[in-house]
C-alpha cells in the first residue's frame, strides 16, 4: 500500500501544485479508502464479542487439562505396560535364523 502510494505521489504533487495546496504522505493515507474487508495485521478484531474471547479461552483450558491430567494419571493408555522381553532370550528358531549345516 505503501509502494503504491509513493508512486501516486508525484502524481498528486502535480494536481496539488495545479490547487496551491501542499501534499504529504500522511494526508493521502488518511484519505485512501481500504475495500480489503475485514482482515487485519498484528491488530485485534474489534468486532468480535468478548463472550467469544472468553469461550475460547475456557475451551483451549479445558483441553489442556484433559490432555495433562490424562497424560499423568493414565500413562498406560501411551506407554505399554508390559515389560519387554530380553532379546538375547530369543532361540534362533524363535528369530527364524537357519541352522548352521558345517
Amino acid at each position: 500500500m505503501i509502494s503504491l502510494l509513493s508512486r501516486l505521489r508525484p502524481i498528486a504533487a502535480t494536481v496539488c501544485r495545479q490547487n496551491n495546496k501542499s501534499l504529504s504522505l500522511s494526508s493521502v493515507q488518511k484519505t485512501s479508502t481500504r475495500n480489503a474487508g475485514t482482515a487485519l495485521y498484528r491488530r485485534h478484531d474489534p468486532s468480535e464479542p468478548k463472550g467469544w474471547h472468553y469461550f475460547g479461552e475456557a475451551l483451549s483450558a479445558f483441553f489442556w487439562f484433559w490432555i495433562l491430567y490424562h497424560s499423568y494419571y493414565e500413562f498406560d493408555h501411551l506407554v505399554p505396560h508390559d515389560t519387554y522381553p530380553d532379546p538375547s532370550k530369543f532361540t534362533n528358531e524363535e528369530l527364524g535364523i537357519p541352522a548352521d549345516d558345517e
